[in-house]
């Protein structure tokens, strides 16, 4: 997975995606969670040679933003684990993943600190000071224009 500029990853996990996209997409893969974003990769089989040859390619079921991402729940069924239940824009993808509750609690920390859209971004301001140098007519050294005295004789500048 590619990070964006500016974007860190918070948590990654192996996951089995369940029921996910028109086809009903199912299988293993790894769930990421960034600072902007959630993704799920998958490795396609290319077979066993040509998985030895050329490395696994690497698929994206999913991939959203955290602002399209309504709701975080644990799914807990009446046999099995529970489940990590998502509520997309486009979806309602569900993952099997070893602890969902620390998976909710993380993408609520990551969405309640992502900025706001429309608030005003923090502008740092760097304030310069020239210092103009002039020298003593009596000893020659320099001093600031601002001291009014020189720093090795204390004439007046």
């Amino acid at each position: 997975m590619l990070l964006h500029p500016g974007e860190s990853k918070l948590r990654s996990s192996y996951a089995v995606i369940e029921n996910y996209g028109p086809e009903s997409y199912r299988g293993p893969g790894v769930l990421y969670l960034t600072t902007h974003r959630l993704v799920f990769e998958t490795n396609v089989s290319q077979g066993l040679v040509r998985g030895l040859v050329r490395g696994k390619e690497t698929v994206t079921v999913l991939e959203t933003p955290l602002s399209h991402v309504r709701n975080a729940a644990v799914r807990k069924g009446r046999v099995g684990r529970p489940r990590l239940q998502l509520e997309l824009v486009a979806g309602r993808p569900a993952f099997d993943v070893l602890d969902p509750d620390a998976w909710v609690a993380a993408i609520a920390t990551a969405k309640h600190s992502m900025p706001t859209p429309g608030a005003a971004p923090v502008v740092m301001h760097t304030i310069e000071r020239q210092v103009v140098k002039i020298r003593c007519r009596y000893c020659g050294s320099l001093g600031n224009e601002v001291d009014g005295r020189c720093p090795t004789c204390g004439a007046a500048l």
